[in-house]
């Protein structure tokens, strides 16, 4: 009993230390803690006798993007009242909402291409006075086409790698890998106007991942395309994911949601209902019959009150 009570307190400081964004190690009976860069913290169980597979490693996810009170009004009407969220590094966050809900506001307010009324948006832990200081770490793929009618696919996503100052052979590698990924073959030396919805929406993921980013904002990225896309995009935001990247994603395809996204904030009216993981919200509203509801249930329950 002595000994599990220390392991115990052991366990509570080690995750204080965790939250100070320390390191902690465990080894030949010294406690250890120093800094960590970016707030990367390991625990290493060197000389305990449980089995190895139950904690390997700890990392510490600082937030990359923190949204405080952003309000947003036309006129006198407020789309959006005051809504404060994070996304953590290496997470992707799923914006669930109706329609008219204040999703694409939000994501618009962020990226700074309309103007909020209230509230601080953070970046990396620093206040954003001007939007132009993010652009070179988020990269957006907006819910209508954004492009030149002058402008061939390729062309574009030359563009936007020149833009971006994209070293030429990681641009070629890039493109190689999102021409055929993507199945843009045939359609790279073909102007926009030429191209049907799904392939326009693949256009403007392929300008999307071209480009480096820390942070992808993705407003209803999935509309448009066929089962096969929707696999492949699906299996595009994870891939990066396993990179550390962050994806912040809106979509009314809440089956698919359920598959990919770690948490899921849920708007409506332009205010946020509910966030937290599907298991964090599911046992808010289920926790007497202990039954796992589908992401559509739980969202239906929270708009229905």
């Amino acid at each position: 009993m002595v000994i599990a009570n220390c392991i115990i307190l052991v366990l509570i400081v080690t995750e204080w230390l965790i939250k100070q964004g320390k390191k902690i190690v465990f080894g030949k009976g010294i406690l250890k803690s120093c800094f960590v860069k970016q707030l990367r913290c390991k625990i290493k169980f060197e000389d305990l006798t449980y089995p190895k597979n139950i904690i390997r490693e700890v990392k510490v996810k600082k937030n990359i993007l923190e949204v405080n009170n952003l309000t947003k009004k036309y006129n006198s009407k407020k789309v959006l009242n005051e809504i404060s969220f994070k996304v953590k590094s290496g997470e992707i966050v799923g914006l669930i909402g109706p329609n008219g809900a204040g999703k694409t506001t939000t994501m618009q307010s962020i990226l700074g291409l309309i103007e909020k009324n209230q509230g601080e948006i953070y970046y990396n832990g620093q206040i954003l006075k001007k939007q132009k200081e993010i652009v070179p770490h988020i990269s957006y793929i907006p819910e209508q086409p954004i492009y030149y009618e002058d402008l061939t696919l390729e062309e574009h996503l030359q563009f936007v790698a020149m833009l971006f100052k994209l070293p030429k052979n990681e641009y070629q590698k890039r493109k190689e890998f999102l021409i055929e990924y993507l199945n843009l073959e045939e359609h790279l030396k073909k102007f926009p106007d030429k191209l049907s919805k799904g392939t326009k929406q693949k256009f403007m993921i392929s300008c999307a991942f071209i480009r480096d980013f820390d942070l992808l904002i993705a407003d209803e990225p999935f509309f448009g395309l066929d089962p096969g896309s929707i696999k492949k995009l699906k299996d595009l935001f994870l891939k990066y994911k396993d990179k550390g990247k962050s994806i912040f994603v809106s979509t009314h395809l809440l089956d698919l949601a359920q598959t990919f996204c770690d948490k899921y904030i849920f708007l409506n009216q332009g205010e946020i209902i509910a966030s937290g993981s599907q298991q964090e919200m599911n046992e808010r509203i289920d926790f007497v019959q202990d039954k796992d509801l589908s992401l559509e249930e739980i969202f239906l329950k929270f708009i229905e009150g």
